[in-house]
């Protein structure tokens, strides 16, 4: 019986070290990626004068920032919740694999963006990932931090709360922007840059 457990925990043990690896890689691949949307298409590169090619490359640069730090952002978040899951199920991994999924549509969603800076549908498209990216790993932790499921009961449910709502912050941004987008407001991803504003009040209305 102790044989059989222990094999069991190792197994689920190098479960978790396995979706870890794919994860990081995943990361990793996507944020490598995102500078692939700055190249010079070779038409550009004929007609243009350096200078001209520099400043056209502004709007696909600054999405390319936003997008490479949220993913950042999203990966040290998703890092935190492997380090207090002590196991999963697959469950877990189902709800990985979805969030993976549309880490890997960021860098489709910054090129469509880049191409079309001030397009009500690019920038919507843009806004939405980030949306259902955060909200899909916000429920990712909920789902391993009910009743501790997936956690050491030694966690608190004062940093499950904050965890929580730290979690929330970009999905609730990008819902603002969206809202501002489909109101026919321009340049509503730089709601983004307010982000680290925005977890900061979180942590402070959550210490109260």
């Amino acid at each position: 019986m102790v044989i059989l457990e222990s094999a069991e925990k190792r197994s689920v043990l190098m479960e978790k070290n396995r979706m870890e690896s794919l994860t990081d890689a995943i990361f990793a691949f996507a944020m490598t990626l995102l500078v692939l949307n700055m190249i010079l298409p070779s038409d550009a590169v004929i007609t243009q004068t350096s200078t001209a090619a520099l400043i056209s490359l502004i709007p696909a640069f600054y999405h390319y920032i936003i997008a490479f730090f949220i993913l950042a952002a999203f990966w040290m978040g998703h890092h935190a919740q492997f380090s207090e899951t002590h196991h999963i199920d697959k469950n877990f991994l189902f709800l990985n694999a979805i969030g993976l999924f549309f880490v890997t549509l960021v860098p489709f969603s910054t090129s469509f963006i880049g191409d079309y800076p001030t397009d009500t549908l690019a920038t919507c498209v843009f806004e939405f990932n980030l949306l259902i990216l955060g909200l899909i790993f916000a429920f990712q932790w909920n789902y391993a931090s009910h009743n501790h499921r997936l956690i050491s009961p030694e966690f608190s449910e004062y940093d499950i709360r904050l965890r929580t709502y730290r979690g929330l912050a970009i999905p609730a941004i990008s819902l603002v922007a969206i809202i501002i987008t489909i109101m026919g407001f321009e340049s509503s991803t730089i709601l983004y840059m307010a982000s680290p504003l925005v977890t900061y009040f979180v942590v402070r209305y959550t210490q109260k």
